[in-house]
Parts: structure tokens; sequence; C-alpha cells
């Protein structure tokens, strides 16, 4: 039981899988920047639609978890924090869309092979592995250390 008197779920428990969630996500995040590098000619299009596939699957899993387990006991846990976990989850929606774009553009390329579109995948794919970075950069340093510490001894 936390001090707060509130149930809290198997913080170490919690705290693994969000560490092992933070490096899913800078893992696809250099395999999206890969990816990027591969354009235009060197594309495995199936490959890309698998990444894809894994990254959305990832966000979606991780995201929940961050937001339904992590991100409660902060609230309890921890003064004025809660416009940083909005910023966070508005964070998590804008990832998990530009994933969405990013993977019609991806099949969109793979379909009719535009080397023309290229330019503008390879801005999309920049895009999004810097954002995943940096999420994943506050979250390792800060969010998870917040919450180990949150959970106590």
């Amino acid at each position: 039981m936390h001090p707060s008197g509130a149930d809290l779920p198997d913080s170490l428990g919690v705290a693994k899988r969000f560490d092992a969630c933070i490096d899913r996500q800078i893992e696809l995040s250099l395999a999206l920047e890969a990816l990027a590098d591969s354009l235009p000619s060197r594309v495995d299009t199936y490959a890309a639609m698998i990444l894809m596939d894994r990254l959305t699957t990832t966000l979606k899993r991780c995201h929940r978890l961050e937001e339904t387990m992590v991100f409660p006991v902060l609230r309890i846990s921890c003064v004025d924090v809660g416009p940083i976990l909005e910023r966070l989850r508005i964070e998590h929606v804008e990832d998990e869309d530009h994933a969405a774009d990013l993977r019609d553009a991806l099949e969109a390329f793979a379909t009719h092979h535009r080397t023309a579109a290229a330019d503008e995948l390879g801005y999309m794919l920049r895009g999004l592995f810097t954002a995943l970075r940096r999420h994943a950069a506050f979250d390792k340093d800060h969010v998870l250390p917040l919450y180990r510490r949150s959970c106590g001894p």
C-alpha cells in the first residue's frame, strides 16, 4: 500500500515494463532512421510495412501502460505534475497520429513507388523518429526515475 493509502500496482514490474517500452521505442526510432536513409531506391517496402505495424502496436501498448499505470502513481505522489503528464499524454496522441499518417504515406509510396514522394516520406520519418527519441529520453531521464522514487523501496 502506498503511503497515500491508495493501492498501487506491482511497481517493480511496472517499472521494468515501462523501461522496456522506452527501449523498444528507441530501437524503433533507429529503424525509422534507417528506413529514411534507404530512401528512395533501397527501400524494402515489405519490411517497412512490418516496421510500421510494429511501431503502431508498440506505441499504443506503451502509451497505455504509461497512462494507466505510471501516470496515476505520479498524480498521487507528486505535486504539480498534472500539466507535465497532460503534455505527455498529448504527445502520445500526436505520435500515434503521426505514425498512422506515416503508415498511409509509406503504403502509397510502396504501391506507386513514386521517387518524388521520397522527400516527403523522408521528412515524415525524420519528424517521427526525432519526436520519439525526445519523448523516450524524457521518459528515461525523468518520468521513470520519478515513478521509481514515488513507489518507494
